[in-house]
């Protein structure tokens, strides 16, 4: 199975839904402060949520109002990862592993990147401001009983 195959399973496509729903979020609180942020900053928040996820302790600074928004993007991100719900092989749930949550994480830096324009660029952010509203989650009876009760909007 390849890495495309994982997620295009309903439970990886809602996990990338979520994602990108809290930035999409979070960009909106900012633009509503006057403060808005941009693709690089995005992704370099995804990339210290991952090596947060891989046991890592990055430098999250927040001395300014960009930098509280994006601090706080990236404490909302680390906080959702317990919601993303796996059945084990004796029919409890868990967590899902740490790879596929850092695979998610990285799908969407890619995303990031590939309509990243330059510097201050908001290309991935009006995209997704254009593109999310439009799909709505997976219905429920694709996910586990125990995954679907636990997505919530950001």
């Amino acid at each position: 199975m390849t890495t495309n195959d994982i997620l295009k399973g309903p439970q990886y496509q809602l996990m990338l839904y979520m994602i990108e729903s809290s930035i999409l979020t979070y960009d909106k609180m900012a633009t509503e402060q006057g403060i808005p942020i941009n693709d690089s900053q995005v992704r370099s928040i995804l990339t210290k949520v991952r090596k947060t996820a891989e046991g890592g302790s990055p430098v999250i600074p927040n001395a300014t109002p960009r930098e509280k928004i994006l601090a706080e993007l990236h404490d909302a991100l680390v906080g959702r990862y317990p919601e993303f719900q796996e059945e084990s092989a004796d029919g409890t749930s868990r967590p899902v592993s740490v790879p596929i949550w850092t695979l998610c994480l990285r799908t969407v830096e890619e995303s990031v990147q590939r309509r990243f324009t330059g510097s201050g660029s908001r290309a991935y952010l009006e995209f997704i401001a254009g593109f999310l509203p439009k799909q709505r989650p997976l219905p429920a009876a694709s996910l586990s009983s125990t995954t679907a009760a636990t997505f919530s909007e950001p």
